[in-house]
């Protein structure tokens, strides 16, 4: 069977194109001496994860402890959960989960550490922790100072864990390369000053956790990492192309729509919307669209409704027809990824089997 006869919209994976990607990524990580931690937020798929470990990597990186587990369902048993964890139901998951894999957690409160720590001394676990700081992306992680060396000496002192050093996230670190390679001169800064204002509190970090897909190339170049948690290079995606992380032949994952209705001049409806490629924008700009066609790059889907997606022919190159397939690049994998049971897999358009999305919608 070939990718154009499955039913639309449907999601498929260049499995070629795949393995390109992560033996690059990790083959650059051992060249540099960088653990490569990769980010299953993308794909959520075990699958693909035991062949990222096949591949070198230490262990995963995950957002959620529902992520993790179906991850340590699978057999990955080293586990970093990159997000803080709180509540006393994410406190008794984490310790199951401690069962059966090596956890790490990523935090930025004294809450979260404390609760961890009761937890795991109750339970007779000891889980690493990475305190999280903020260097320029403004979303978790405290700041340089006295209150990041404060948690770093709690978590220090609290039974139950181990401190093991720092988490850093560099997606604020984008735009095109020049522009990035002058935001690195700017991040490494922040980065040496952090290490002065752990070094002159005695902290000393076993493990420096950073990274992001956009700055895959270029973690050689950020001062101190350890590690690197990319994510979106496995498949990439339009946003990934616009940074120029990759080129168009570095997509992996596509998906396949179909042409419904051209009854309105200068448009095409396809038969996938917001329920099918989210929302997301190409960098925050309303006016790229939500995907690009692969067969027409000039042709981009304009705006969606949850099952229409209204397809720009003002570049076309050629007429669109009712039943025509579409091949769209979308702008931001991880949330398309999401939306999907099943990831069809296929080797130049023949397709070789599937893969199911068994981490979608585990967002607890």
């Amino acid at each position: 069977m070939r990718i154009n006869d499955l039913d639309t919209p449907v999601v498929v994976v260049d499995v070629d194109v795949m393995e390109r990607n992560l033996r690059r990524a990790a083959d650059y990580t051992r060249r540099h001496g960088l653990a490569l931690r990769p980010h299953t937020k993308t794909h959520k798929t075990p699958e693909i994860a035991r062949r990222q470990v096949e591949l070198g990597a230490p262990g995963i990186a995950v957002a959620k402890v529902g992520e993790a587990e179906v991850m340590a369902d699978a057999g990955l048993d080293d586990i970093l959960i990159a997000y803080p964890q709180v509540g006393a139901q994410k406190m008794h998951r984490l310790m199951a989960l401690c069962e059966r894999a090596r956890v790490r957690v990523a935090l930025d409160s004294e809450e979260s550490a404390t609760q961890i720590a009761r937890a795991a001394a109750a339970a007779g676990h000891t889980i690493g922790i990475l305190v999280e700081v903020d260097t320029g992306m403004r979303r978790c992680g405290l700041p340089i100072g006295p209150e990041l060396v404060a948690l770093c000496r709690k978590v220090r002192d609290l039974p139950g864990l181990e401190f093991l050093g720092v988490q850093v996230y560099q997606g604020h670190v984008r735009g095109a390369l020049a522009e990035r390679e002058k935001h690195l001169v700017e991040e490494n800064a922040r980065l040496r000053r952090l290490y002065d204002t752990l070094s002159s509190a005695s902290l000393s970090c076993a493990v420096i956790s950073g990274g992001s897909t956009p700055n895959l190339a270029q973690s050689h170049l950020l001062d101190g990492l350890t590690e690197v948690r990319p994510g979106t290079y496995v498949f990439n995606d339009r946003n990934t192309i616009e940074t120029g992380a990759c080129a168009m032949e570095d997509v992996a994952l596509h998906v396949i729509a179909t042409v419904v209705s051209t009854a309105v001049s200068g448009q095409a409806i396809i038969d996938g919307g917001s329920k099918t490629f989210s929302s997301d924008l190409v960098h925050g700009s309303a006016e790229r669209g939500h995907g690009i066609a692969v067969e027409d790059p000039g042709v981009f889907i304009t705006r969606m409704n949850e099952e229409h997606g209204v397809l720009d022919l003002g570049a076309a190159t050629r007429e669109y027809r009712v039943g025509d397939r579409v091949t769209i690049v979308p702008n931001h994998v991880c949330t398309v990824v999401n939306l999907h049971d099943q990831l069809a897999l296929h080797r130049a358009g023949e397709v070789v089997g599937a893969y199911r999305v068994a981490g979608r919608g585990k967002l607890r």
